[in-house]
């Protein structure tokens, strides 16, 4: 591995352990024994380097907003569970938003843009599941629809905040992941049809007791 994978790695980790504002450059380079020239030859400061994972985090995302129709229980529960392990992978940027948002223009702008991208990508996959005859009440308002893909996205974006908040930050990790999915589910589970929000339920847990999540290692806490 390269000394710029090692530094985004490196980054990433401390980022979620300490918090974009509290980590300097200097930090990142004795962490991985290099000098503050190395770190400095392949990103001009932590702002570049939080550019970087942002990217990552953002093509991990467009990854899971994505779905060959019909839509299957196995899809949903993917989608769910792996999009708070996106969050969790990448929790820094939602732990303290408004520093790093004020510390990156860019990536604010960013943000906004895929937060609205990932709201309407929860609408489409709602409305699939409604044409496919899945929902209780076909004709339910467009307005609802988007009510439930709107708060859905708020579970999503706090759960290991409200985790963190409540327990500690040691009990914000991974054990949590299927009940944070169940918890996203329940917004619109009222919605579907009892047999095919169960096989959904059911997927969930089996995809977040795995050690396996869209084909790649769970990233341990």
């Amino acid at each position: 591995m390269g000394n710029r994978e090692r530094i985004v790695l490196e980054s990433l980790r401390l980022f979620n352990e300490n918090g974009f504002d509290s980590v300097s450059t200097n930090q990142i380079s004795k962490e991985l024994g290099i000098s503050p020239g190395n770190l400095y030859y392949h990103f001009r400061n932590k702002e570049e380097i939080a550019s970087e994972l942002y990217s990552r985090m953002t093509d991990d995302v467009r990854a899971n907003g994505s779905w060959d129709s019909p839509v299957t229980p196995v899809r949903v529960a993917q989608i769910y569970v792996v999009s708070l392990d996106i969050i969790q992978r990448f929790r820094f940027v939602f732990a303290d938003s408004a520093t790093l948002m004020h510390a990156s223009p860019s990536i604010a702008s960013r943000h906004s843009n895929s937060l609205s991208w990932a709201t309407d990508r929860l609408i489409a996959l709602f409305e699939e599941l409604r044409a496919s005859g899945h929902f209780r009440w076909p004709d339910l308002t467009g307005s609802a629809v988007g009510r439930c893909a709107a708060t859905t996205a708020v579970v999503f974006v706090g759960w290991w905040q409200y985790l963190e908040a409540v327990h500690g930050e040691q009990a914000a990790g991974h054990g949590h992941l299927g009940e944070g999915a169940r918890q996203a589910f329940s917004i619109v589970e009222p919605y579907l049809a009892d047999s095919f929000a169960s096989e959904v339920t059911s997927e969930v847990e089996r995809i977040a007791a795995g050690e396996m999540i869209d084909g790649a290692q769970r990233v341990s806490t």
